[in-house]
């Protein structure tokens, strides 16, 4: 049931099939891409792209593309040890570090005059537990990718417990309208049950 596998300090992850997607990290095109947009930190596990932008992914860094996650970690956790009270941690200081911004507010206003959200600047809408061994951080970021021109993420930032590891999830949308956060946590929620599953 594993695409691949690979390590994590000591511990091994299961980078799962997940349906719809292909874990290509180990493809040179799309290692090349994924390093190049992570944080020096944090070292990439495994990145999926959608079946569409796959089979076009010798253009990848040309053409815009979303609808993919990564699995990765931050390099100078993966000799600690992790467990319930440190993911908890970890998750009440990523929610304070964010602008939160209630959703019913933002939503109402989104699609009459577009959105107000800082460039740059993560807006997180909604933060839960799918289970004990994860969490979920729903964000809105407004990226400007060339001069004048904009584009709105919904992305998820889901930190997880893997054997005794703590590793992160994200995954990314393009904002369309209010149904894109109905999909994003629904999509979410998917791919880190998946993942959760494989590890068992």
């Amino acid at each position: 049931h594993c695409a691949r596998k690979t390590i994590f300090g000591k511990a091994e992850i299961c980078l799962p099939y997940v349906e719809g997607y292909h874990e290509c990290y180990t493809d040179s095109k799309v290692k090349l891409l994924a390093d190049g947009t992570e944080v020096p930190i944090n070292m990439v596990l495994g990145f999926y792209l959608n079946h569409q932008t796959f089979i076009k992914k010798d253009s990848l860094g040309l053409l815009p593309f979303d609808d993919y996650f990564k699995i990765y970690g931050t390099k100078e956790l993966k000799d600690q040890k992790a467990g319930f009270d440190e993911l908890k941690q970890v998750q009440s200081m990523l929610e304070g570090n964010f602008i939160s911004k209630n959703w019913d507010l933002i939503k109402k206003e989104v699609d009459k005059v577009g959105l107000d959200v800082e460039i740059g600047v993560p807006v997180v809408i909604k933060s839960y537990n799918l289970d004990k061994n994860s969490f979920t951080i729903l964000m809105l970021n407004k990226n400007e990718i060339e001069k004048g021109k904009f584009v709105t993420t919904a992305m998820t930032l889901n930190g997880l417990l893997i054997n005794e590891r703590l590793v992160w999830m994200a995954y990314y949308l393009n904002y369309k309208d209010q149904n894109t956060m109905v999909l994003l946590e629904k999509n979410s929620n998917l791919i880190l049950n998946k993942i959760l599953n494989a590890q068992k």
